[in-house]
């Protein structure tokens, strides 16, 4: 498939709305990365229906003072409509991902002593809190989305608010136990939010915050992470820092799926006054991933056929903003309630689908956007019968390494 180049020029954002760096306070910054339009769901929602709703801006910047990346195009504003859209994330399909729910479980469990009380955050469709909630006194999840109701928990010892957090149906309860995945990377203006997540967590009481790591993307000059839905990429020397203002020292820090992710044990403390380091290097970021979205390029106009993405996330949403002129012939998901809905970009819809024999057979290639699980995916794919390439848009130094794929930018 050969697609042309003339819609995919990257032109800066006509309005910031982050300028002030939440890490050190500096308002100085240097831009990395610019997307004009780029999806901010992993398919359109019923109230994000037409041609021209549904996108926003990236301008990635590195701050002048401190080195902390973030969009400063993100809108703060429309942040409650994007996550309490009807859209549930990280839903765990496969046995790999409900094997890591799992083990996130025993090891908050295992540090919480006996019959915690538990306030997960953002907990998407409650997997991990009702794995909680068998040893727990008390479970408490707090999610926008739409997708989620109190039915979900029926018989279950989880009680469920619909809410942004912080949440009002809270009131003052404190908790022994505050968990908060892949959450505090979406939230604008994260000091309050810390405030409020200690606030609610007893003297003494621990939080597990886990979150990307900005040193695997800038260790792999991985283009897809940056992405809409996600407004910062913290490194873990800023976020100590950070913890410590709130009132939380760390206990122990964890690389979570081979370093990508980062999750840290918080015991709640005093706050103290934490400067935070200047962190030197990554002058030449912007030129490794320029350097990466021509190479994916050259390996996408060099596929003979149409090509077929597997895995409807926030990695297809940011492939679908840096080749918006692409098209695609088909999506494939693995989340049930993802069947049948749309994944758009910029210049086309598809439709997403379960994979099968006969869809494989007439694709010339397959790219992997859920890249966390791509040896999994694309051993799958062959299972089918498919013998043509399958590229991941994973980016780190492991990608074509044994039975992981080749990387489609390296």
């Amino acid at each position: 498939m050969k697609v042309s180049d003339t819609a995919e020029i990257q032109s800066a954002p006509a309005r910031l709305h982050l300028t002030k760096c939440v890490v050190c306070g500096s308002t100085a910054s240097k831009s990395l990365w610019s997307v004009d339009r780029t999806p901010i769901h992993p398919f359109r929602p019923r109230t994000a229906a037409g041609s021209t709703a549904g996108f926003g801006t990236l301008d990635i910047v590195r701050c002048a003072g401190c080195g902390h990346i973030y969009n400063a195009a993100f809108d703060p504003s429309g942040a409650e409509d994007l996550y309490g859209a009807f859209v549930l994330t990280n839903v765990p399909v496969s046995p790999s991902m409900v094997k890591a729910v799992e083990g996130t479980a025993e090891f908050i469990l295992r540090h919480s002593g006996s019959k915690p009380a538990i306030l997960e955050i953002g907990g998407g469709g409650g997997a991990l809190s009702i794995l909680l909630s068998e040893q727990a006194r008390e479970v408490h999840l707090v999610e926008p989305s739409r997708a989620l109701s109190a039915d979900r928990f029926a018989g279950t010892r989880v009680q469920f608010h619909q809410s942004m957090f912080p949440a009002a149906s809270l009131g003052n309860r404190k908790f022994d136990v505050v968990v908060c995945r892949q959450v505090l990377e979406h939230v604008p203006d994260p000091a309050p939010f810390l405030r409020a997540l200690r606030t609610q967590t007893n003297d003494g009481g621990l939080a597990y915050i886990e979150l990307p790591s900005a040193e695997y993307i800038h260790a792999a000059t991985s283009v897809v992470d940056f992405h809409y839905p996600h407004v910062h990429y913290y490194s873990r020397p800023h976020l100590r820092a950070m913890f410590g203002r709130a009132g939380f020292a760390v206990v122990e820090t964890v690389d979570v799926k081979d370093g990508h992710d980062t999750a840290f044990l918080l015991r709640a403390v005093e706050n103290a006054e934490m400067q935070p380091p200047k962190l030197d290097g990554g002058d030449d970021l912007g030129r490794l991933l320029a350097e990466r979205r021509a190479r994916g390029r050259e390996r996408l106009d060099a596929i003979a056929g149409a090509i077929g993405l597997y895995g409807a996330n926030a990695y297809s949403q940011a492939l679908f903003g840096i080749y918006p002129g692409s098209s695609f012939a088909a999506m494939f998901d693995d989340t049930p309630m993802y069947e049948g809905q749309l994944a758009y970009g910029p210049s086309f819809d598809v439709p997403i689908e379960r994979p099968s024999a006969s869809r494989l057979a007439g694709l010339g290639a397959v790219v992997i956007t859920a890249y966390l699980h791509d040896r999994t995916i694309a051993e799958k794919v062959r299972s089918f019968g498919f013998e043509g390439p399958v590229y991941s848009v994973r980016s780190d130094a492991q990608s074509g390494r044994g039975e992981l794929p080749p990387s489609l930018f390296r």
